[in-house]
């Protein structure tokens, strides 16, 4: 992944720390009226996102009013930019998964990618794979205790934390080794845990 400053990131991460408007809204407004204001809102983005790699004065404007989060690689190369990514993995996620596990894998992609990255570039420690222990550590505990607040919340079966903790082992490595998946991670998380979950989720039922 290309690397920005310090402090740069710590503005990126910030902002990220955002989304978890999404799930707020998912759970506050119901899942057809969210799912309808985030397919409105990535129709929009991805389309000005493709806009700026052909037409000089989009590209301009966004980088000018955005150049401060973006990676390099957002600004020059020709793959979407991380917020297309999310807005994509909102529309995904919140039509096709359950609501426990949706909002789950959404705070987590708000909450713990930001730690991760936060403490990582704050904190240097022994790598992991791509990242550092440090970061990796934070961005599962940060899920963990997610995981168990949106249970809570939802009144999850034991199942959800049993087989939840085998799935943020899996996505905590995931996070840690990008270039394996060649997906951006505002993708990936999101999806690969809520994919995770909702097969254990149909094995769970099915087995009783």
């Amino acid at each position: 992944m290309s690397q920005i400053s310090l402090k740069n990131e710590t503005y990126r991460k910030c902002f990220h720390v955002l989304l978890i408007l999404a799930p707020i809204a998912y759970y506050n407004l119901g899942k057809w009226l969210s799912v309808a204001i985030f397919a409105s809102m990535a129709s929009v983005v991805v389309s000005l996102d493709y806009m700026r790699r052909s037409n000089k004065a989009v590209q301009e404007i966004f980088v000018k009013s955005f150049s401060i989060i973006l990676r390099p690689h957002e600004v020059t190369g020709d793959k979407l930019c991380g917020v297309s990514w999310v807005a994509l993995a909102a529309c995904i996620n919140f039509l096709f998964f359950p609501a426990e596990i949706a909002v789950t894998a959404f705070v987590i992609l708000a909450i713990s990618d930001a730690a991760a990255a936060i403490i990582g570039r704050n904190f240097p420690s022994q790598p992991f794979f791509e990242k550092t222990l440090n970061g990796s550590a934070a961005f599962f505990l940060t899920a963990l205790i997610i995981l168990i607040s949106c249970g809570l919340i939802y009144h999850a079966r034991f199942w959800f934390y049993f087989f939840g903790l085998f799935t943020l082992s899996v996505i905590t490595i995931m996070e840690a080794r990008p270039s394996m998946f060649k997906i951006d991670d505002n993708f990936l998380i999101p999806i690969a845990f809520s994919v995770t979950m909702t097969i254990f989720d149909i094995m769970w039922n099915y087995s009783y």
